[in-house]
């Protein structure tokens, strides 16, 4: 596959994750209002993007066209997962995106308006609200649609992690999971997904 420059690459990506950043912390005291928290600006306070506390992430992540393809039906792109962090941003340029319907266990695909942007909900939401915002499972198939296979597929997620040293405890309702620090718990998600990872 040959390899494409993108000129001023770097700084674009800068560019977009501070406008994303900036996006999220808005919806998250949104949030924060619709859950009548005590302190609506609570959650997003947690994120102090930019320090050395704070792993929210930018990513791009470039899907090449299957076209003539040796691919077995329903192929996987993106093996289906939930997002540790809080709220995940997510902007592609063709459809892709499939999540689970978990009334019915089957994955519909998700699209967004021309200019629109998916939000999904993170573990650390899930956790924080007792589970009243469930973090869905989602992931990527190869497309059946034969012109979507024709063409590359870009999607570029930004990843709101709070801080390191946040306290991650439930806010609404009952107390349903124990207080755990946002490293802790962190490492707790990604030595489990490893040890998932062992068994298959």
């Amino acid at each position: 596959m040959a390899e494409i420059e993108i000129p001023d690459s770097m700084e674009i990506l800068k560019e977009w994750w501070g406008r994303l950043f900036t996006l999220s912390l808005q919806f998250m005291k949104f949030m924060g209002l619709g859950l009548r928290l005590k302190d609506p600006s609570y959650i997003a306070n947690s994120h102090s993007f930019g320090s050395s506390q704070n792993e929210s992430a930018i990513r791009v992540n470039f899907y090449p066209a299957t076209l003539n393809k040796d691919l077995e039906p329903g192929q996987v792109r993106c093996w289906e997962h939930s997002d540790y962090g809080s709220v995940t941003l997510l902007i592609q340029d063709s459809p892709g995106l499939e999540v689970m319907n978990r009334s019915t266990g089957e994955y519909e695909a998700v699209t967004a308006p021309p200019g629109g942007i998916i939000v999904n909900i993170g573990d650390v939401m899930q956790f924080w609200t007792s589970d009243t915002l469930v973090a869905n499972k989602h992931r990527v198939l190869v497309s059946d649609d034969k012109h979507l296979q024709e063409a590359d597929r870009v999607s570029i997620p930004f990843f709101a992690m709070p801080d390191q040293t946040t306290l991650i405890e439930c806010l609404v309702g009952r107390s349903k999971y124990p207080p755990v620090t946002m490293h802790e718990w962190l490492k707790q998600k990604i030595d489990s997904a490893f040890k998932e990872r062992q068994l298959q």
